[in-house]
């Protein structure tokens, strides 16, 4: 039932019960071999009470969801439009929540929502949340939302709070949140962007950080002993936030490498580049594995982020690589 509809009904309910009148459930209470009959009366305002508590428990069933099939109509309408036959393929091979197993994190869950394994497109698409664990204790924002400028001074740079400083030494924290669009913007606002503790949500809390790092596909064995056991796939990926406190992440993967006209590229660039030879023989024998292990029983990813824990002045070495050894541990089975 929709909320209109809810609250059609509930005017014509106001319209059949007069204020004096009460709707009675009867109670039976027993004593000894009697029984005795007791009335309890529930009147038309708490039937509008009961009528919009079910409205807002309407409302949140009907929440939005922020997967690939609102990004594409919402975020990213204009490649929908420009190549609709990328869109229709990522569609029709869309998985939602594959099999995942997360690593141990007693800071943030992160969920895949959704994978989409197109091969007739190149392209293997993926969204995912990312929530704070103890939401009472911590707020979660992208490491994308933090402005580096600050980082890139040092010691003579300004710390004076301007909206145009380009030479403080100072990071800025910068807010596009989804469902806050609509707020003034701008400097020292919600959504905007300004010094850290200004633009959070609640500056008692901690503020993590989460930084997505890369996906990769699983060679051999789970007991990675080496990076030539994985597979990393280049991507562009797209990040926000929601009012509710959450960050979300949609990438998408080039799957040329599945072609044998990825491995004569690879011959090509090496023969263009001696010096890096070895390198683009390793990406041609790499793709050359993932595809028979493709062919023989889907595919084993990781998804890799690191998170961390912001503090006004830390080291810039910690902020940009600490966190790190986290992932998500994803299957995909096209076809399926």
């Amino acid at each position: 039932m929709t909320e209109r509809e809810l609250r059609e009904r509930l005017n014509r309910m106001a319209g059949d019960v007069p204020e004096e009148t009460h709707l009675a459930f009867t109670a039976a209470a027993v004593s000894g071999k009697e029984g005795i009959i007791v009335k309890k009366k529930i009147s038309a305002g708490l039937v509008f009470a009961i009528v919009l508590a079910l409205i807002a428990a309407a409302a949140v069933a009907a929440g939005i969801i922020y997967n690939q099939e609102w990004w594409w109509n919402n975020r990213n309408v204009f490649e929908k439009e420009d190549k609709p036959e990328v869109y229709e393929a990522i569609m029709a091979n869309l998985t939602e929540n594959p099999e995942q197993v997360q690593c141990e994190d007693d800071q943030v869950q992160v969920i895949i929502q959704d994978v989409s394994w197109a091969p007739e497109a190149d392209i293997m698409t993926i969204s995912f949340k990312a929530a704070p664990k103890n939401p009472e204790k911590d707020e979660l924002h992208s490491m994308w939302a933090l402005d580096t400028d600050g980082s890139y001074i040092g010691e003579g740079g300004s710390t004076a709070v301007t909206d145009d400083s380009e030479d403080r030494a100072m990071h800025w924290l910068w807010r596009t949140d989804i469902g806050l669009a609509d707020g003034p913007g701008g400097y020292g606002h919600i959504p905007g962007y300004g010094p850290v503790s200004g633009m959070m949500d609640d500056n008692r809390k901690r503020l993590l950080l989460i930084d997505y790092a890369e996906t990769s596909i699983l060679l051999d064995s789970p007991e990675i002993e080496n990076v030539a056991d994985m597979f990393s796939m280049g991507s562009s990926m797209d990040m926000f936030r929601t009012a509710e406190g959450d960050v979300y992440f949609v990438g998408q993967f080039d799957l040329s490498w599945l072609k044998d006209e990825y491995d004569r590229k690879m011959r090509e660039y090496a023969n263009e580049s001696p010096d890096m030879k070895d390198y683009y023989e390793q990406k041609i024998a790499a793709a050359q594995a993932a595809r028979e292990r493709l062919n023989r029983e889907g595919i084993t990813c990781y998804l890799t982020y690191r998170v961390v824990e912001y503090t006004e002045g830390m080291d810039d070495l910690e902020l940009y690589t600490g966190g790190g050894g986290r992932s998500v541990q994803f299957i995909i089975r096209p076809g399926q």
